[in-house]
């Protein structure tokens, strides 16, 4: 199967657009809706971007419009959702090690680094120099959910180790 999230521009179909776009952008802003419809005041809501909607990765354009516009979702939907006691964030993972990574690493790879393995490729693009784990993103989505971030609306946060 054909992953839609990765390709070169001639390659996007309208239905690729439609299917990417339907999952990050109107699946995260009626799921939105829905949530807000039934929080009451002091509520926080956490939305999924990407690092990849402010940083250029190969073959990735559609899949980082996606995220950037979740990214905008929440700078737009902060002033609205403040006016009901509501805070709304979103997390911008870089590389994390999970299967999907490891499945697709090699698609995050321009062409003049196809002989260098595509984990090392990731991993040089990162101050850390490393990917994180899971439990690391986690561990950021839930301060951003928690009492200790109750002066942060509109931010999209990264998690991506310094990407560079």
């Amino acid at each position: 199967m054909r992953y839609p999230y990765f390709g070169a521009l001639d390659s996007i179909t309208q239905a690729d657009f439609d299917r990417v776009f339907q999952i990050n952008g109107a699946g995260q802003l009626f799921a939105t809706q829905a949530a807000v419809a039934a929080m009451s005041r002091g509520g926080r809501i956490l939305l999924t971007s990407s690092v990849s909607a402010h940083i250029a990765v190969h073959h990735h354009t559609l899949y980082a419009a996606s995220k950037a516009a979740v990214s905008a979702m929440v700078l737009n939907l902060a002033p609205e959702l403040a006016e009901r006691g509501i805070a709304i964030n979103a997390i911008a993972p870089g590389g994390t090690a999970t299967d999907m990574a490891a499945e697709h690493a090699a698609s995050y790879t321009p062409v003049a680094l196809r002989d260098v393995p595509a984990e090392a490729v990731l991993k040089s693009m990162n101050a850390l120099g490393r990917l994180a784990e899971p439990d690391e993103i986690a561990a950021v989505a839930a301060f951003l959910l928690s009492e200790d971030a109750s002066y942060i609306t509109g931010a999209t946060i990264d998690a991506a180790g310094g990407w560079i």
